[in-house]
């Protein structure tokens, strides 16, 4: 217990010093409330504006969210203002969907300091409810007789005239498309592999112009490629496919005549050292392998004659299949 007065009162001082300083912590932040209107209407919009003054620097200010309003008001939007480094506001658009007095009670205000943060309360707002029906009228009107139109009947016309008018195209005036004929399959004529290198040689003969363009590899090219398409489509060897040295073997095991495979080693080799080794050869060894290839076709018209035979007398029974099966579908 303190017993000296001098003691005592030094307290005293000291406490009602404290005090004061913070009550005017409290009370230095000010908010101002103002509304537009001191009547609201059902879907009435007004304003409701908050001004609230600082005496020192704050970082931000939370304002009261739509929550905190009563159920009765809608938010249509709010606009925030920065007065002054030391005031700020915030002004609400309400739409007002209600039957009695408004009545918005204190809202909470956050201002946040550097180091600490202060919350202040709006004053309640009372604002009277304006009815629109007149005083002391509290008779309930009749509903309105609801009238009966009568049906339009013309679109029904119309509709009628539209499906006659079909109906009489559709049996009378429509042209039926006549019944397409099946086109008669076409019986490709033989194919004679012989024949088929003699046209190619004779086309790389006539219209070669390697004198011009000295382009030997298209040359050798053409020339190789004949003979590969030969072996393929006679012997059904995979020979545009193949290497030449794959080649060689396969017409050693299908046992091709050795002329026949000699002068084939000698085109392709050719032909190799011209497309992979750079071998850029004379015009007349050029045309020198192309009179190996003529030689290999007189050869060949000698040792495949009987293989020739054989592949059109397959086509000659698929053929005779094929137009009796023609005739059926015709009859």
């Amino acid at each position: 217990m303190i017993k000296n007065p001098l003691r005592l009162s030094a307290l005293r001082l000291f406490i009602l010093l404290v005090s004061c300083l913070c009550t005017v912590q409290v009370f230095a932040q000010k908010v101002n409330t103002r509304v537009s209107t001191d009547s609201v209407t059902i879907g009435e919009v007004f304003e409701y504006a908050l001004t609230i003054q600082v005496d020192q620097e704050y970082q931000r200010i939370s304002f009261p969210d739509t929550n905190s309003f009563p159920s009765s008001l809608e938010l249509i939007e709010r606009q925030q203002f920065k007065l002054s480094e030391f005031s700020d506001s915030l002004v609400y658009n309400l739409q007002y969907f209600g039957t009695n007095d408004l009545e918005i009670s204190t809202l909470p205000v956050t201002i946040f300091l550097e180091d600490d943060s202060i919350t202040v309360y709006t004053d309640p707002v009372l604002v009277n409810f304006k009815t629109v029906v007149a005083e002391g009228d509290t008779t309930i009107k009749a509903m309105k007789p609801i009238f009966d139109f009568p049906r339009p009947w013309w679109p029904w016309i119309l509709a009628g005239l539209a499906l006659a008018g079909f109906l009489l195209w559709w049996f009378k005036f429509r042209k039926v498309p006549d019944a397409e004929e099946e086109p008669k399959q076409e019986i490709e004529p033989f194919y004679n592999p012989l024949k088929e290198l003699e046209k190619e040689l004779m086309d790389i003969k006539e219209n070669s112009e390697i004198a011009q363009t000295k382009d030997f590899k298209l040359f050798y090219s053409e020339v190789g490629d004949a003979i590969r398409t030969y072996f393929e489509d006679l012997y059904n060897i995979p020979a545009l496919e193949s290497t030449s040295s794959e080649l060689l073997r396969y017409l050693d095991a299908y046992g091709v005549d050795d002329t026949l495979t000699d002068k084939t080693r000698i085109i392709l080799r050719k032909a190799d050292l011209v497309k992979f080794a750079k071998f850029t050869p004379t015009l007349e060894d050029a045309w020198n392998t192309h009179e190996n290839a003529l030689e290999f076709l007189e050869k060949a018209k000698l040792t495949d004659s009987a293989r020739i035979s054989r592949l059109k007398v397959k086509y000659n029974e698929q053929f005779i299949q094929t137009s009796t099966q023609t005739e059926k579908e015709d009859a």
